[in-house]
């Protein structure tokens, strides 16, 4: 009979077992050009939202709450990354459907200010009536005359596949396609390289938005900026294309007078 005084061994051995995992993973990141360039960009985007999060003044409840929501969009990042990670790659995609929601509800925040109190405020039947993932992202897709919604297609696919309980997202609990599920934690390259290039696109998006509601103040802002887009430009030059350089160049150029001066 187990002793209730003390710490069940078992969650001990699931840990060891995780830890191995993490092992493993990192072999297989050292190992790859495409998964250090995800890491690296998720690193610098995780990087600039704890620095205004954390670090940048507020004023009042509304940059207070935004600040918060900030909080919460490192802590589902880096939560996303711990549990790719140790090999739960559903887990990490249903933190991810949260990071995606969060930022959207961010982006909505950015274009109506006045709604912040109204959102901070309201009881959750309120909130799921006025302030729904649904409500949110069709206003925003309303903002920008978006009719494919596409933003729905992305919200849709990772509760699909990782927030909700669904066949199609038994995938996920298989370290080879077609193969037999894993009860608890694998590892899988394929598992791997797609959660993490998901998360890196997920996260450099939220990083944006987030700083739209920050004016920059000191050298450090300025520096922490920059290191985010150089990441951005790199990440995205590589696995998406060209794209215009001259706001980093002139983030660069900013940079240095300050340090002159």
């Amino acid at each position: 009979m187990a002793d209730a005084t003390l710490f069940p061994k078992n969650f001990d051995l699931l840990h060891q077992h995780e830890e191995d995992l993490r092992g493993q993973t990192k072999g297989a990141i050292a190992a790859s050009d495409t998964l250090r360039r995800h890491f690296a960009a998720i690193e610098a985007s995780m990087t600039l939202v704890r620095h205004f999060a954390c670090d940048y003044p507020y004023n009042g409840e509304d940059e207070l709450t935004i600040h918060l929501l900030g909080i919460r969009l490192f802590n589902c990042a880096a939560g996303a990354v711990q549990s790719l990670m140790a090999g739960y790659y559903q887990n990490s995609v249903m933190l991810q459907r949260d990071l995606l929601e969060v930022s959207f509800l961010l982006d909505y925040f950015s274009s109506n200010k006045a709604s912040i109190v109204e959102w901070r405020g309201c009881t959750e039947s309120e909130r799921n009536k006025k302030f729904s993932a649904y409500k949110v992202r069709t206003a925003l897709d309303d903002r920008d005359g978006f009719t494919e919604r596409k933003r729905e297609d992305h919200y849709t696919l990772l509760c699909t596949l990782g927030a909700h309980a669904s066949y199609q997202g038994f995938q996920l609990l298989t370290p080879t396609a077609g193969g037999d599920a894993r009860c608890g934690p694998y590892f899988a390259n394929r598992a791997l390289e797609a959660t993490v290039a998901e998360l890196a696109q997920l996260c450099g998006s939220a990083a944006a938005t987030f700083t739209r509601f920050f004016k920059v103040r000191s050298l450090l802002d300025d520096e922490t900026n920059l290191s985010f887009m150089e990441a951005q430009v790199a990440w995205f030059e590589h696995f998406i294309g060209p794209c215009d350089n001259g706001p980093l160049n002139g983030m660069r150029a900013r940079v240095a007078l300050r340090r002159k001066g």
